[in-house]
């Protein structure tokens, strides 16, 4: 047993739960920066430039895409660096273009169909919940296959 109380191979088994556990972590903290924009990206498109809300959408996923990608690479998969940056990149794209594909159809679908009231100020802002939501949704599915885009993990 170790000062904690622990055996040795308790003390193991969560040093590598945390192990798996802290690149999930630093994903989802490298898809920050591009959520803090997201929101008032679309906001702005779509209450300042009356864009459709699907349009609007399309522009923040496409810059989250392309941020998301520059972060991933220099700091979250950094085991990243045996691969050509532009491989890395179009199968990051690739890996990325099904969960967004889904993201902007299920985002669609739920702002057409499913309208509620969530007022900031006198705007409707019912489609940045619906934005939220697909944030939680589709994370750590991203995870799993962008890390295998990066990096070429199997696991």
């Amino acid at each position: 047993m170790n000062r904690s109380g622990l055996t040795s191979s308790q003390d193991r088994s969560q040093s590598h739960g945390l192990a798996a556990v802290l690149p999930i972590f630093k994903f989802l903290l490298a898809g920050l920066p591009g959520f803090i924009l997201a929101i008032p990206l679309n906001f702005l498109l779509v209450d300042f430039c009356d864009l459709a809300k699907w349009v609007a959408y399309l522009i923040v996923l496409f810059m989250q895409v392309n941020m998301g990608f520059a972060i991933c690479r220099w700091k979250v998969f950094t085991a990243s660096k045996t691969k050509p940056v532009m491989r890395q990149y179009w199968e990051f794209l690739g890996a990325v273009a099904v969960f967004r594909t889904l993201d902007a159809i299920s985002y669609s679908f739920m702002v057409s169909k499913l309208p509620f009231a969530f007022m900031v100020g006198n705007r409707n802002c019912y489609y940045l919940v619906y934005q939220l939501a697909n944030v939680v949704i589709f994370s750590v599915a991203k995870f799993v296959f962008c890390r295998r885009a990066i990096e070429g993990k199997q696991k």
